[in-house]
């Protein structure tokens, strides 16, 4: 009697395992890896975009994006001054922070080349914004007292215009004041010079501190 309960038992427990084993194969059958859903979906995935590609709405949309990168660079062309080079004048550009009004004064000089035959109307030039300043007052630093001399090219300023004669070379300075005191010694800004025809010319540049200034500076954090 009890050999025939114990293989009863048995018998119970594999066809316990055996309807667990279906089950999980069931569910396993259900799922899209195994049901190939994900090989369906992008089977139908693949076709949407070949039918699109195939349109003539894709056709026209690559079209129009085409056109209108065409225009952007063609406008791009127009308010560009492709004739005119621009060259930093290292030694006479340089910012220091002035001690009589606390004001970031910078000197930039650059060299102008006009390539073309046809003659170029300078009108501005900004520094990040900031317009040319007329006639700025002398730079003198303290502790030791120093006078900087400004560079001996013709000076430019809002409101004047320049004439740069056909195939023509010519140095120019500006002079800039911001309100924005830094104590880095290195000033990274874009400069852009326009002319009379509203077109522009963009030079990025790297401004040093004066390397007075800086030693003074070093000077004083020694000191500290």
């Amino acid at each position: 009697m009890n050999r025939r309960r114990t293989n009863n038992q048995q018998t119970n427990i594999h066809h316990v395992i055996s309807n667990i084993k279906y089950l999980v194969y069931f569910i396993f059958l259900q799922t899209p890896v195994f049901k190939g859903e994900e090989k369906s979906q992008f089977e139908e995935i693949k076709k949407l975009i070949l039918a699109a590609l195939n349109s003539k709405i894709f056709f026209f949309l690559v079209i129009g994006i085409i056109i209108v990168i065409s225009l952007l660079i063609m406008y791009n062309r127009k308010k560009s001054i492709p004739e005119l080079t621009i060259q930093i004048i290292p030694n006479d550009t340089w910012f220091v922070t002035r001690d009589d009004n606390n004001r970031v004064g910078i000197v930039v000089s650059v060299s102008l080349n006009n390539k073309s035959p046809r003659g170029i109307r300078v009108t501005d030039c900004r520094l990040s914004g900031y317009k040319a300043k007329q006639d700025p007052p002398q730079i003198i630093l303290k502790d030791p007292e120093k006078k900087l001399d400004f560079p001996d090219y013709k000076h430019f300023y809002k409101g004047q215009e320049f004439y740069l004669g056909p195939f023509s070379t010519e140095s120019l300075w500006f002079y800039y004041e911001s309100r924005m005191i830094t104590m880095n010694n290195l000033l990274e800004t874009p400069l852009i010079i326009k002319d009379s025809d509203k077109r522009r010319k963009m030079l990025r540049l790297r401004i040093p501190r004066h390397a007075d200034q800086m030693a003074v500076y070093a000077e004083m954090s020694r000191m500290w």
